[in-house]
């Protein structure tokens, strides 16, 4: 019988792996889920294969980035593959995804980036949204050899790394994970959690283009950490990731303020936790599609148990308005 199973197991892998590189729609509310919060309007969730048709492997997705003037999504793993995919949308709903490429990011050299300096986590498109084709930059944040370089969207180097004192301290895994654009501020940047010498419960953000920083209160819930950054209504969206089991899986989204003292203000909108029956994973990329809808992603870390969820969904600017007195 133990033969036997060997010998169908490869067979079953195979059949599996096959019927698993189609995007499937699903949702993260379950019948589990009593009462679904309010002020935010769900748009649509993939689940995405574990590889394109084409055999790319798809996991490991830490971040997103939508490229306006292209029509573009693109895509970045911590193992340095950049993906360019086309959302497919029904009206507003999120349909489908269409994967179009998928590029190495490259040193100076034309050399794929060894695996300690491809640890890419968060990303943004600059000149994506100037009504000009073409001209597109995307500025990465790394982890491990903790900086940011500018990229051409084929994954060859725009410039050379750039190292930020907003970055001391950064542990070894808990670096340059959120990269968004501030209205006023320009890209800002913050660690994924406390830095050496800060309080556990706050983290660091700061200005590329000026080097200014300002201390960001992290969530309540144990195991707060800050995955992405993104625009909303006049500031910040901030994702936050809880694990720390056996707690539940916490996901919260909080809009953000920038205050002139080096302080930042951050108000929690939206907050899902698989304890209350959300269909939730390790949320950790976020791009803003226009207006105040969005996009987040789930980084699987390529294990069998994850899955890679791509959701759209949609804030009104009045939820922070009324709620927040900053």
């Amino acid at each position: 019988m133990r033969r036997r199973s060997l010998f169908l197991l490869p067979i079953l892998l195979t059949l599996l792996a096959g019927c698993a590189r189609d995007t499937h729609r699903t949702s993260l509310v379950t019948p589990n889920v009593d009462t679904p919060p309010s002020g935010i309007t769900w748009c649509g969730t993939l689940e995405l294969p574990g590889r394109w048709q084409d055999d790319t492997p798809t996991g490991g997705l830490s971040d997103l980035a939508w490229d306006a003037d292209e029509g573009l999504l693109y895509m970045i793993s911590d193992r340095g593959w950049l993906h360019r995919a086309r959302p497919i949308f029904n009206g507003k709903e999120l349909t489908g995804l269409e994967p179009l490429k998928t590029y190495v990011l490259r040193n100076a050299e034309g050399h794929a980036l060894t695996e300690a300096a491809a640890d890419a986590e968060s990303l943004i498109v600059q000149r994506g949204d100037n009504g000009v084709r073409g001209d597109s930059v995307l500025l990465i944040g790394f982890e491990r050899d903790h900086r940011l370089q500018r990229f051409y969207p084929n994954g060859t180097p725009a410039s050379q790394p750039l190292y930020f004192h907003g970055l001391r301290g950064a542990e070894n895994n808990r670096g340059a994970e959120a990269l968004g654009r501030h209205p006023n501020q320009g890209a800002i940047v913050g660690l994924e959690s406390a830095p050496s010498g800060m309080p556990e419960k706050a983290t660091r953000l700061f200005a590329v283009n000026t080097g200014q920083e300002w201390t960001y209160p992290l969530a309540d819930a144990t195991g707060s950490a800050l995955t992405a950054l993104e625009t909303y209504d006049g500031g910040l969206l901030a994702l936050e990731r809880a694990f720390a089991p056996p707690a539940p899986l916490i996901i919260s989204l909080r809009s953000v303020r920038l205050n002139g003292d080096g302080t930042a203000a951050a108000h929690t909108l939206v907050q899902l936790s698989t304890g209350e029956g959300w269909r939730l994973d390790n949320f950790e990329g976020l791009t803003r599609l226009g207006d105040n809808r969005y996009l987040m992603v789930s980084d699987d870390n390529f294990s069998l148990v994850q899955e890679t969820l791509l959701s759209c969904f949609e804030l009104p600017p009045f939820l922070e308005n009324k709620n927040n007195p900053h």
